[in-house]
């Protein structure tokens, strides 16, 4: 198959190379423009287009997806792997095959931008890949393959979605097989039994102390390491990022939730089911240190607020 690629951060990135391994061809990759990242507001190209400019592929960045279309047709079709913008019709039907997208949910559960992050922190217990032949709704198009894999309880967002990346990377490679012996079966989803997955609000990445701590727990691993959960403490300025724990005891405590215990060289705090141990965070402006580096040189007592 001669196809189109559109994708962003590394999690498309892991899909290109997937694609790049195969015997299908990439004859275009379109990616978002670079942009300014970091301190020194260095002009800094996406994953993808990093990938497609170290394999000599044609790169297209522009700023609306639209505008490259017309080069959309001279390909079998077009593949989607968290792209970042919503295609209109003159992109989905552009290549002779359409657009396929990897998305990361067994859908129709996780429609929207942030199915893993959502599916971690509500505590499920498995997920997948689904890849779906695109149309103009909301992640609404007929499923082509779906290939479920469990979630471990203490892993990261961060890393769970490498391992969606290589799952959805031989997901596509094999759909875009079977489509090209015309042996692809699509099966359309019912949406009454649709959820969704929108972009996470600010407020959705505090730290409710008073939750229980299996959902503290939840939300910390599904915000590691790329967003981080965040509190606040009287002493410290500006949000305190908290990316790694574990949880220590779910019976309730005999404390106000978001107190801090007293504890050597651990950090454990109150929930209001349980107690949790924060094992690594970060204070505004610092690096990422585990609990006794943090603690090294300073006392951290009080309460932790939302």
């Amino acid at each position: 198959m001669q196809l189109a690629f559109a994708g962003t951060p590394d999690f498309a990135a892991t899909v290109l190379r997937g694609l790049l391994a195969s015997d299908h061809e990439v004859g275009l990759v379109i990616s978002q423009p670079s942009r300014r990242r970091g301190r020194g507001r260095k002009l800094s190209a996406t994953p993808v287009a990093e990938l497609a400019q170290e394999n000599g592929l044609p790169l297209r960045q522009p700023a609306r997806i639209g505008e490259v279309a017309e080069e959309l047709s001279d390909h079998d079709a077009l593949v989607v792997a968290a792209y970042g913008q919503i295609l209109r019709p003159d992109t989905l039907y552009a290549a002779r095959e359409g657009a396929w997208n990897v998305h990361a949910s067994l859908l129709p559960a996780y429609r929207g931008a942030a199915p893993i992050e959502r599916a971690i922190m509500a505590g499920e217990k498995e997920t997948g890949v689904s890849i779906m032949r695109m149309d103009e709704g909301l992640d609404t198009g007929p499923v082509a393959l779906q290939y479920p894999t469990p979630i471990p309880p203490d892993m990261t967002g961060g890393k769970f979605t490498q391992v969606l990346a290589e799952l959805g990377a031989k997901s596509i490679v094999e759909a875009m097989s079977r489509l090209e012996e015309n042996s692809l079966t699509l099966s359309q989803q019912d949406n009454l039994d649709a959820t969704y997955a929108p972009k996470l609000e600010d407020e959705e990445k505090v730290i409710r102390w008073g939750e229980r701590v299996e959902k503290v727990h939840d939300l910390v691993r599904a915000l590691t390491p790329h967003i981080g959960a965040r509190t606040f403490h009287p002493e410290i300025s500006g949000p305190i990022k908290v990316l790694r724990s574990r949880i220590l005891r779910d019976e309730l405590p005999h404390a106000e939730p978001g107190t801090i215990l007293p504890a050597k060289e651990s950090i454990l705090v109150a929930c209001g089911e349980g107690v949790l141990e924060i094992m690594e965070l970060q204070a505004p402006g610092g690096r990422p240190l585990a609990a006794d580096d943090f603690l090294r040189g300073r006392r951290l007592e009080g309460v932790f607020s939302s």
